[in-house]
C-alpha cells in the first residue's frame, strides 16, 4: 500500500476503535445498572464477563480456524453473546428512543470486534477458500428457476466460483444444443449414446465434442466409439498421467506461492490456489496431483 493509503487506513482503524470504546463503556454502564438488582455489589462483573466471552469464544474460533480443526457452532456462541448485552442494554428502558439509543452503542461494540476477527482471518489466511460465492440477487429476480438449477449445481458439484459456475452452464446449454441438434429436441434424451447422457448430466460433455457427419452421427470425436468418453479413461494408464503432467507447473507454482504465505499444503488450499489461477480442476485430480508434488518433495 502507498503512504496515503496506509495513513487512510490507520485513520479509519482509529475511528473505529473509537466507536467500539465508546459502545463498550455505555453498555458496560447500563448492563451493570440492569444486573444491580441480582448480582449486588458483582453487578459489574456481568458486563465484563459478556463482553469478554465475545473475545474469547471469537479468538477461539481463529485459533481452531488456525489448526484447521473447524467447529461450525463455535461462532454461534459470540453471536449470541452479542444478543444477550443487547436485550440486557435495552431492558431497562421505556421508550423507543432509548431502546433504539442503548441497542445501537453495543451493537458498535459487537461489530467492531466483528470486523477485527474478519481482517485477522484474511491477514492469517485462515479462510481456505471453503466460502462459496453468491449469486446477484438481481438475476434471482430476473431469471429464479434457471438461476435455482445454477446455485443447484453449485452446492451439489462444489463449484466454489461464481464465475466459474457460468461457464460451466453456457458449455453445458452449448452441449445440449449439440444433442438435440444431432438426435433430436426432445428424443436426444434416449437417443444419444448413454456415455454422452451421463456425461451431459455431470457437466462434462464439452460442447462440439459430437461428430454430426454421416458416417457416424452421434460418435464422440476423437474416439470413432458412440460409447466412448472424450476425456481418458480411469483405468487408463497414459490418460491420467497425460492430465497430471499437464497440471503439474501450475501445481508446482501454487505449491510454491502457499510456502512463501506459509500455509500449509494441503487439498483444499491447492485446489483453492488453483482455481484461483484460473485451473479448473476437480477433487480427484487435485488429490492426485497432491499426492505427486508431495513425493517429488520427499528426500531421495
Amino acid at each position: 500500500m502507498s503512504q496515503a493509503e496506509r495513513a487512510a487506513v490507520f485513520l479509519v482503524g482509529m475511528l473505529v476503535t473509537t466507536l467500539a470504546l465508546l459502545g463498550f463503556v455505555n453498555s458496560f454502564a447500563a448492563v451493570a445498572k440492569v444486573a444491580e438488582p441480582s448480582f449486588g455489589n458483582l453487578a459489574y462483573t456481568l458486563p465484563i464477563a459478556v463482553d469478554l466471552g465475545i473475545f474469547t469464544f471469537t479468538g477461539l474460533d481463529l485459533v481452531l480456524a488456525r489448526l484447521d480443526v473447524r467447529v461450525g457452532w463455535l461462532r454461534l456462541i459470540p453471536w449470541s453473546l452479542v444478543a444477550g448485552t443487547i436485550y440486557l442494554n435495552v431492558a431497562a428502558e421505556t421508550t423507543t428512543v432509548g431502546m433504539v439509543a442503548h441497542a445501537i452503542l453495543p451493537s458498535l461494540w459487537a461489530v467492531a470486534v466483528e470486523v477485527g476477527a474478519r481482517i485477522i482471518r484474511n491477514r492469517a489466511k485462515l479462510e481456505r477458500g471453503e466460502a462459496m460465492d453468491t449469486i446477484r440477487a438481481a438475476r434471482w429476480g430476473l431469471a429464479p428457476w434457471s438461476t435455482w438449477k445454477l446455485w443447484r449445481r453449485m452446492n451439489l458439484w462444489e463449484i466454489r466460483s461464481y464465475t466459474e459456475a457460468l461457464r460451466h452452464e453456457r458449455d453445458r446449454i452449448l452441449a445440449r444444443t449439440d444433442l438435440q441438434d444431432t438426435f433430436g429436441a426432445i428424443a436426444w434424451r434416449w437417443k444419444a449414446p448413454r456415455r454422452a447422457r451421463v456425461l451431459y448430466r455431470l457437466g462434462e460433455l464439452a460442447p462440439g465434442t459430437l461428430c454430426t457427419d454421416a458416417a457416424a452421427p452421434g460418435t464422440l470425436c476423437g474416439t470413432g466409439q458412440a460409447e466412448e468418453s472424450p476425456r481418458p479413461s480411469r483405468r487408463s494408464r497414459s490418460g491420467p498421467g497425460a492430465e497430471l503432467s499437464a497440471l503439474l507447473p501450475a501445481g508446482r507454482t501454487a505449491a510454491a506461492a502457499l510456502a512463501e504465505e506459509g500455509v500449509e499444503l494441503t487439498r483444499d488450499t491447492l485446489a483453492a490456489a488453483l482455481r484461483t489461477a484460473g485451473e479448473s480442476v476437480s477433487n480427484e485430480r487435485v488429490g492426485v496431483l497432491l499426492a505427486e508434488l508431495k513425493r517429488q518433495a520427499a528426500p531421495g
